[in-house]
């Protein structure tokens, strides 16, 4: 702001001294602020040591004049060798002029000197389109009168106390300006950079999408290849587990006791002639999931070894246990069969 106000108004100043411009926003709302700023002359910008109550803002002398028209009017003082006048509106002065007077005139002079300051304020206020306040004007020359209109602007204008021209006051307000300036750049870098990191997520995050759309529509073609159902597809691999979970103990199975019933009925029988000629005779038979052990009866050892070399083929491996005479004739025996391991 101090940079834009610069730009306006040196252009309109000789430019043959540094004149320092203080902004002063007094309130803002809707995009628009309002406020007032001083162009001063470097070298009547008040030093530190110039400066006598640590605390107290050093203000522009037209801006004392505030009270006396209750912040709308006109305000000029002439007096201890200064001219000072201000146009307000609203508590904001509008047009603010001081300068020097300190050669001596009679009061006549003095009286044409007030009334050409108030002619110039009328003017100007006319000319800005405030013309409702001529009817306000205000006159001093006594420091009195001065020291009552500081006071009371004080009291009844307490936004005039954020005003500060002095040269501390000056280069805090450049040092924040800077310090402003210099986080401006940085979150301008850090939104640059944020919106690159987003805009990299998003392109991310979009193929992600699409490969995951690919993917499914993948898993739903091999599915119907595989299938070939009619059914709607919702989850494939969910439903090809299930498909899978249908044919479960479907078709053959090595180890069932099928198989094993299968192969000892071989080993037994003679094809469709029953049951062979002085074959043992089956007493028991107890099936454990992959073998099984037999208990039975034979009349004579031949027979037994028989039956060990019938059921000792086609993938099984037959191994005869105990054998015991039992009373009356005839022999007791246990043969145990397992699948040979593939």
């Amino acid at each position: 702001m101090r940079s834009a106000l610069s730009l306006r108004f040196l252009p309109l100043l000789s430019g043959e001294e540094t004149v320092e411009v203080i902004p002063w926003i007094s309130g803002s709302g809707s995009g628009l602020s309002e406020g007032a700023a001083w162009c001063v002359a470097a070298p009547e910008v008040p030093a530190e040591e110039s400066v006598s109550l640590s605390g107290i803002a050093c203000w522009p002398l037209p801006l004392a004049l505030a009270s006396p028209v209750d912040g709308e009017g006109i305000a000029v003082f002439r007096g201890m060798g200064v001219v000072a006048s201000a146009v307000f509106s609203r508590g904001i002065p509008l047009f603010c002029r001081c300068g020097s007077g300190e050669e001596e005139t009679p009061a006549s002079e003095e009286g044409d000197g007030m009334d050409s300051e108030v002619r110039l304020c009328r003017e100007f206020a006319l000319a800005s389109g405030h013309g409702e306040l001529l009817s306000s004007v205000w006159t001093g020359t006594s420091p009195g009168e001065l020291l009552e209109a500081a006071r009371q602007t004080a009291e009844r204008f307490p936004a005039f106390l954020s005003v500060d021209i002095s040269r501390p006051a000056l280069e805090a307000s450049l040092a924040r300006e800077r310090t402003a300036r210099v986080l401006r750049n940085f979150s301008a870098a850090v939104a640059l950079l944020g919106a690159v990191f987003c805009a990299v997520q998003f392109s991310l995050s979009l193929q992600v999408r699409s490969s995951l759309d690919r993917l499914s529509a993948e898993a739903a073609s091999l599915y119907r290849e595989i299938a070939g159902g009619t059914e709607r597809i919702v989850d494939p691999l969910s439903q090809a587990r299930g498909k899978l979970a249908e044919l479960k103990g479907t078709g053959g199975d090595d180890s069932s006791l099928s198989l094993f019933l299968a192969h000892l009925g071989k080993a037994w029988t003679g094809g469709e002639t029953g049951r062979k000629p002085g074959f043992p005779i089956l007493d028991q038979m107890r099936y454990t999931g992959g073998s099984a052990e037999l208990t039975g009866t034979a009349q004579t050892m031949e027979a037994i070894q028989a039956l060990r070399s019938a059921a000792d083929s086609g993938g099984f491996r037959a191994s005869l246990g105990d054998i015991q005479q039992i009373p009356g004739g005839g022999l007791r025996f246990s043969l145990s069969l397992r699948r040979n391991d593939p």
